[in-house]
């Protein structure tokens, strides 16, 4: 069950990393200088690296100090006269907060160990994670045969989708064309990804028994995962 929420939390980080799909392609990519130069830096220095006039990239990085992601500090100099401004990121960067995370993910993960005992607590860990989260099920199909190994592995897709993974049904199985959690600088361990093998197999589970054309309980069959392969993460029910 989700721990109790205290009166006051910090807000939620989601909102800033969602709020940056709101910002135009010229003001993104002022942002993305400021934040790549781990410093502050005047209107002058950024519009240099794009070959923008300096009062063009202003009113970008106004714009951006308005919104909340980045502070404009008069620089001291000791001269007379309008101060100069510098900017500096306050936003989070997406692709750091998540190699961060996935980071902490990894570590959990190599803490189970190798061995058989290990993928084996992974895979209840998934399971775990799968009773925790409200998923929607499969429509109801009409008739009395018990749904084909095909139709189940399609009640996952949807689910699939939403997360991030691009499913692609196939003769064999699906593909896994996209995840979540692979980065330009690490692809997850091993054992997360049994922990994902988990997850799907408890959905499965779940909806093999909602269902009103159950399975054959005899004949149940499970999902494995082949990750992490050249064409993506293969699925198989057998």
């Amino acid at each position: 069950m989700p721990h109790s929420a205290p009166r006051r939390l910090p807000r939620p980080a989601w909102s800033d990393l969602s709020a940056r799909t709101e910002l135009s392609t010229a003001q993104l990519r002022v942002l993305e200088v400021v934040e790549r130069a781990n410093r502050a830096m005047t209107a002058s220095q950024v519009g240099d690296v794009l070959g923008l006039h300096h009062n063009t990239v202003r009113e970008h990085l106004d714009a951006l100090a308005g919104a909340g992601f980045i502070t404009a500090t008069a620089e001291r100099n000791g001269r007379r006269g309008r101060p100069t401004l510098l900017y500096a990121s306050t936003a989070p960067d997406p692709s750091l907060v998540l190699d961060s995370y996935l980071a902490l993910l990894d570590a959990l993960a190599q803490d189970l160990g190798t061995d058989e005992a290990a993928t084996r607590r992974a895979h209840a860990i998934g399971r775990q994670w799968a009773r925790s989260v409200p998923v929607s099920g499969p429509d109801p199909v009409a008739g009395d045969e018990p749904p084909t190994d095909d139709e189940r592995m399609s009640w996952l897709l949807p689910d699939l989708a939403a997360k991030g993974f691009a499913p692609e049904g196939t003769p064999d199985g699906v593909v896994l064309r996209a995840c979540p959690l692979v980065t330009d600088r690490r692809v997850p361990d091993p054992r997360v990804c049994a922990m994902h093998e988990g997850f799907l197999n408890e959905l499965l589970q779940r909806w093999d028994r909602q269902s009103p054309r159950p399975p054959d309980p005899g004949g149940r069959s499970t999902i494995t995962i082949a990750p992490l392969l050249p064409d993506g993460c293969h699925l198989h029910l057998g």
